[in-house]
């Protein structure tokens, strides 16, 4: 006998189900319980802190056992998931009333990293899945969000670049590969550590799936389709309806920025990660609904670059911008415009709750009057005649209760009226009730005993309870017959208690049983207008995200971009928009960006913490912001339409692929330099500082002049080398800008004012000044440069080190505090005190 059929039957079906699935940890439905056994029970109880205990099954040792409860599954699951695991829920899947022998079980569904459905918590951040296929000289890419069924997939070269930059900004959480997929490309994956890796070699497409195909004949995309979604089905067993028809990304159609210029921009996510930064779409969401958030991230990371496209859009943002009322009125209704994107997805899966058919009704309601408010926006006619699915609002509305349970397990779902055998069933559930509270006081009466109560529980049904104190009141002809006896009363039944019974409990069970298909039945309803849905829901967001930038021009007093076909920038008094809302008390200055048709660079010179970064940060803030059809902050603004952003901006080492900043940084121009086109934008901020002096200039230089000669982007190039500044005098494409600074006595203030013109100095020791740095190493700094000055033209400087006598801290802080005093307003006491007081330290 081998040791598995040592194992019971229930333990023997376990290790049955982890041998088809044993990359995910099984949750094990026993009872209200989801139970983990073996190396699983280890694995979850030290990521989610759950005890871990044992079970007898069979076997003389214990089997390691954790579990947690059904009802709040979903926390752990997700925890779990957000972890890299994978979880095989397994569920009864027959009446166990109706079961001879061990109730049947069976995996319901995989929760992936990739799949999550109700487990995501996040209404307004997406969650993709996708799948790769290597087609030798490039990749094809197919991505999916689940809880959405938006549908994506484009062509990327074969390059690690590449496929980090589609990874990272799609938020991809898992990959579907085939066994044979590159394995450099795979390491380069798991070395990411944030994506989970599965496999799937079967690509036949399903006839059910054929229609997500309508618009692609590429054979790649068909392949790699085809693995996507044969996965999908092994996991989540069930057809996926809410998929919509796969949209095919070409990058060149809008304007594209890599990876690194979005993250250095704070676009939608925030360069420390910890996600207290405000980052753009934070800053630019007014959105009412959670699918209007999600598609204001789409466009921030996918501006467009044709001007009538962004024209249409600048058009119904002014409709809007210009009559509050109508803005007013439509915020008012947006506020109930609920996720149909998500809730689609839940209805397609069956998991849809009956609260959510309220809030569906609650959407179809207002969306007529949103469309009425919004039809007489000039840019957008078609949002005229869009199929607001009246008819499914109809069929469905008055279905529900007004405050229907969380779940259809409990009952209590449909009006009254809604079923008449479920009016019948709920009927008898009543009067039975009824007949029970009747039952107890003609008892209590008959016997006397006025404590007496009826009860029920599960094992038992209903029963007849005595305390111990009055059992001889019970006598032989009232029929009762002992039950079951307890430390302080006895329990009995009587015949006519437990035919009332059967009446009872089997109203109830059919009562919920026939919920439990009504409510199933009006789901599948619903699933005939998820095309619809889908539509509506697109229109619905986009007027909510027009809302949302209407709101925020009118807030904060932004002008409507103009663009034109030419390459000049001009840029009137433009802000940063977070940073000109976060300074309230204090005046945030503006600054004007103009470059004429000729002019490719722009030279910025000045100390540091002056504002050159915020400058840059701030012009392709508002390039990105006037691409995606906002209104922007400034007097006024006429652009090109740019087709590519690249930056250079920040210093941070790539401690994960072992990069130094250095190497980071010529990568990073690397990228520029190949790719930028005179449509371009690039911003390149002190460029060289993580190499020596003559090599950073060098580079620094080179890469000016390659710019001006074969690129002709428009580029702001900030420097720390005032040697560059000599560049913008020679040449009549390249100018010089600098930062105003106010310098009084050795004392700078910083004006954060861009002018034209080189910075005539460096204010390096001014800032250490501004820093605190000890008086003594300051003036030792100011000889040092002195003789530099001195010395730089003759050759080489030559350092000498010289002996400087440490300053006293403890004198310099005696002699700070006598400096801050004011000797005429202190009274003999005062005095007193402080000179007590200068002891003390003294004595320290």
């Amino acid at each position: 006998m081998t040791e598995k059929n040592k194992f019971t039957p229930m333990m023997q079906h376990y290790l049955q189900i982890k041998k088809e699935n044993p990359d995910a940890i099984i949750f094990y439905r026993l009872g209200d319980f989801y139970e983990m056994f073996f190396d699983d029970a280890k694995t979850a109880s030290l990521e989610l802190d759950l005890v871990l205990t044992g079970r007898n099954a069979g076997i003389e040792e214990k089997v390691p056992m954790c579990g947690v409860p059904h009802h709040a599954a979903n926390s752990y699951i997700q925890r779990l998931i957000q972890k890299g695991y994978k979880v095989a829920i397994v569920e009864q899947v027959e009446d166990p009333a109706l079961a001879k022998g061990l109730v049947q079980r069976e995996v319901i569904r995989i929760v992936t990293p990739g799949t999550i459905m109700d487990e995501n918590s996040d209404e307004k951040n997406t969650n993709y899945i996708a799948s790769l296929y290597d087609f030798q000289y490039g990749i094809c890419v197919v991505l999916c969000e689940m809880t959405t069924g938006e549908m994506k997939a484009q062509l990327i070269d074969k390059s690690v670049i590449a496929l980090q930059k589609v990874l990272l900004l799609n938020n991809v959480k898992e990959i579907v590969v085939e066994h044979y997929f590159d394995k450099r490309l795979r390491n380069m994956i798991e070395e990411m550590q944030t994506i989970t890796i599965s496999a799937m070699n079967q690509d036949q497409v399903k006839e059910e799936y054929e229609h997500l195909l309508i618009h692609v004949n590429d054979q790649k995309v068909r392949h790699t389709f085809g693995l996507l979604m044969n996965y999908l089905d092994e996991t989540q067993k069930r057809s996926m309806t809410h998929l919509q028809p796969i949209e095919m990304i070409y990058e060149q159609e809008f304007l594209q920025m890599d990876y690194a210029t979005k993250k250095n921009l704070e676009l939608t996510s925030s360069l420390h990660g910890n996600g207290k930064q405000m980052t753009l779409w934070n800053f630019m969401d007014h959105c009412m609904s959670a699918m209007g958030s999600r598609l204001l991230k789409k466009w921030i990371e996918y501006p467009l670059i044709q001007p009538e496209q962004i024209k249409k859009r600048q058009t119904a943002v002014k409709y809007l911008n210009d009559d509050f009322m109508i803005r007013d009125e439509l915020k008012e209704h947006l506020r109930y415009v609920y996720d149909l994107e998500r809730l689609g997805a839940r209805v397609a899966y069956g998991s849809a709750s009956p609260r959510d058919i309220l809030r569906l009704i609650k959407t179809l309601e207002h969306a007529p009057v949103i469309f009425d408010i919004f039809k007489d926006c000039p840019s957008y006619p078609e949002y005229k005649t869009i199929d607001t699915c009246m008819a499914l609002h109809d069929l469905i509305d008055g279905a529900i209760v007004e405050e229907p349970p969380l779940t259809i397990k409990d009952g209590g779902v449909f009006v009254d009226g809604y079923n008449e055998r479920l009016d019948e069933l709920r009927k008898v559930s009543r009067d039975g009730k009824s007949w029970i509270l009747e039952l107890e006081a003609k008892e209590r009466e008959r016997t006397g005993v006025k404590s007496l109560k009826i009860g029920y529980n599960r094992v038992f049904g209903y029963y007849i309870e005595v305390r111990k104190g009055n059992l001889a009141a019970i006598k032989p002809e009232f029929g009762y017959v002992r039950k079951q006896t307890l430390a302080n009363a006895e329990r009995y039944i009587t015949e006519e208690l437990k035919e009332k019974e059967d009446t009872i409990l089997h109203a109830q069970e059919e009562k919920i049983r026939l919920e439990a298909e009504l409510f199933t039945d009006l789901l599948n309803q619903i699933k005939v207008y998820l095309p619809k849905l889908h539509d509506l829901a697109n229109a619905l967001a986009t007027i909510d995200v027009f809302y949302s930038l209407a709101q925020l021009a009118s807030e904060h007093g932004y002008i409507c971009p103009q663009f034109h076909k030419g390459h000049q920038i001009e840029i009137i008094e433009g802000k940063h928009p977070i940073l000109e809302s976060m300074m309230k008390k204090k005046r945030y200055v503006s600054n004007d960006l103009k470059m004429d048709e000729q002019q490719t660079i722009s030279i910025i010179t000045g100390p540091n913490m002056g504002g050159k970064s915020t400058f840059m940060r701030q012009n392709a803030l508002l390039v990105i912001m006037a691409q995606i059809g906002s209104f922007v902050p400034a007097k006024s603004a006429l652009l090109p339409v740019f087709d590519q952003i690249f930056t250079r901006i920040g210093a941070s080492d790539d401690i994960l692929s072992g990069k130094s900043t250095f190497m980071v940084e010529m990568m990073e121009a690397n990228h520029a330099l190949q790719h930028a086109t005179e449509n371009s934008l690039i911003l390149f901020d002190e460029i060289g500082r993580g190499t020596s002096t003559y090599d950073g200039m060098a580079l620094a230089q080179a890469m000016i002049e390659y710019i001006d000669e074969y690129l002709h982007a428009k580029t702001l190039f900030s420097t720390h080398y005032h040697e560059l500044t000599q560049l913008g005098e020679e040449s009549p494409t390249i100018h010089n800008l600098h930062v105003e600074v106010h310098e009084e006595q050795e004392e700078v203030t910083f004006l954060y004012r861009m002018i034209e013109g080189k910075a005539d100095k460096s204010y390096g020791i001014n800032v250490a000044r501004l820093a605190k740095l000890p008086e003594i190493v300051l003036e030792r700094a100011k000889q040092i440069l002195e003789g530099l000055e001195l010395q730089g033209d003759a050759g080489i400087y030559q350092p000498q080190m010289m002996v400087v006598e440490k300053e006293d801290p403890q004198m310099k802080e005696i002699a700070d505090l006598i400096d801050m005093i004011d000797v005429n307003s202190m009274t003999p006491l005062d005095a007193l005190n402080f000179l007590c007081e200068l002891k003390n330290k003294r004595k320290k």
